[in-house]
Order: structure tokens, then C-alpha cells, then sequence
């Protein structure tokens, strides 16, 4: 995967198998498009209960292939510290300054999850700041300058995680709802029961590892669906009007 493209969709994740649980339809649905798509992990997850940062890798290899991702990488903040900070925004900065993102997805600004928080509420002023010529000049040039016209990304969605939102906006992805359960299954080590050896099973049992984790991911799924007249649907959020033009992403 190439990491320094354009992209047309980028995805901001907390940790491994965010973007994927919470924005894999859209993901699927924007390749299909033949947009040029991306995901920047923040964390390497290392305080997950389960699992470990090696197996995670071969986990993010899996499913990031399965999508067909055009730039990955990961910023390897410190898992479970995320702040809304000057190291935050600088990162996130960077991070829209090199892959020039029309459109972002970040997690919701009202999370239980304090990483989920951080960032849903730090991308706003990132994404302010990385049209800002003074701000970090050398991660700007060439983007942002004093003869240039400054970078912001045209829109940010804010995704839902398991504990629920009340929607702005759902987008239907029942055409790849079985692709997306199978970006989750690539997690085994953080979804559902896993394989049976030894070393799984005296594994902390979690709320994610339940077996009937699937039931409940099939489910939300639903819930959103319903509201839109669709089997199943991804439900986001936004700040302020969204822009709809002949450029629409699907």
C-alpha cells in the first residue's frame, strides 16, 4: 500500500479494528466506487485485554487487504493516552497535510471510551489548523502557504461506536453487510470467541469476545437500517449542514 497518495476518504481510528467495526460499510462502499481510500490508526491497541501488538499487525494486514486499501499507517500514540493536546493536533495536522483528505471519518465527540473522545473532539480544531499556513510551516508546504489557498478537508463524519448515537445521517450498506462481518472476523483476537487453543481460552473473557458478539454487531447494524427503510445501515454524525453535490462520494 502506498502511504503518501491523496486520498479522496480517510479514516481516523483510535485503535486497530476501528475503522473497521465502525466504518468498514462506508469503506467497502467507497472502493467499490473506485475512490482512493485510507485508514491512520492512532494506537497500537497494546491495552486491549486480548490479543497482543503482534497479533494485531497481522490483523490490520488481513482486513486492510480485504478492503483493498490504497495508504495505511499507524501514528503509534500511546494506546488508552489519547488528549486532546498539542501533540494530538500536531499529529492529526500532519496527518490531513499528507494525505490531503476530502472526506474524514473520526469517531464521535461524546464517547464512553476516553480515546474515542479525544479524537472525535480534536478533529474539528485539526482540521482548522491544517489550513492554517503558520501553523507547523514544514508539514504545510506545498499545502498550506502564504500564496496558496489553504487545506481543509470538505467533510467530517463522526461514527458511531457500540454504545449507540442518535444519527445525523445513515448510510445503507446492505449490498456489503457480509463483507463488513467479515473485516470483523479478521480481529479474532478482540471479536468473538476466537480459535481454541490454550492460550485463547485463558484469554479474559470481554463483551467484545462473547459469542454472541455477532448477534449484537448484525443487530445495531439493523436498528439503523430500520430508521432508513433498509436492511442494514451505518449511522453517522455530523456538525452543521452537509455539503451534497454532483461530487457525491457513491
Amino acid at each position: 500500500m502506498q502511504d503518501s497518495i491523496k486520498l479522496d476518504l480517510l479514516v481516523l481510528s483510535p485503535h486497530p479494528d476501528d475503522a473497521e467495526l465502525l466504518c468498514g460499510g462506508v469503506l467497502l462502499k467507497a472502493k467499490r466506487a473506485g475512490k482512493k481510500i485510507g485508514v491512520v490508526d492512532l494506537t497500537e491497541g497494546e491495552m486491549g485485554t486480548r490479543g497482543s501488538i503482534a497479533i494485531r499487525r497481522k490483523e490490520i494486514a488481513a482486513a486492510s487487504a480485504l478492503i483493498g486499501l490504497d495508504a495505511r499507517e499507524n501514528l503509534r500514540l500511546r494506546d488508552g493516552h489519547l488528549i486532546e493536546d498539542a501533540k494530538l493536533l500536531s499529529a492529526l495536522v500532519g496527518v490531513l497535510r499528507k494525505y490531503r483528505p476530502t472526506w474524514v471519518l473520526a469517531p464521535h465527540w461524546e464517547d464512553q471510551h476516553p480515546d474515542h473522545e479525544a479524537l472525535g473532539s480534536a478533529i474539528a480544531h485539526a482540521a482548522f489548523l491544517a489550513g492554517v499556513p503558520k501553523f507547523h510551516p514544514k508539514s504545510g508546504r506545498g499545502v498550506a502557504s502564504a500564496d496558496g489557498l489553504p487545506y481543509r478537508p470538505r467533510q467530517v463524519w463522526h461514527y458511531n461506536n457500540r454504545y449507540g448515537i442518535a444519527a445525523d445521517l445513515v448510510v445503507d450498506i446492505s449490498d456489503v453487510f457480509e463483507q463488513k462481518m467479515e473485516l470483523a472476523r479478521c480481529y479474532a483476537s478482540q471479536f468473538g470467541p476466537g480459535n481454541s487453543s490454550v492460550k485463547k481460552k485463558a484469554e479474559p473473557q470481554t463483551r467484545l469476545s462473547h459469542g454472541h458478539f455477532e448477534e449484537w454487531l448484525r443487530g445495531m447494524h439493523a436498528f439503523y437500517g430500520q430508521q432508513i427503510g433498509v436492511r442494514y445501515g451505518e449511522a453517522y454524525c455530523v456538525k452543521g449542514p452537509l455539503r451534497v453535490d454532483g461530487e457525491w462520494l457513491f
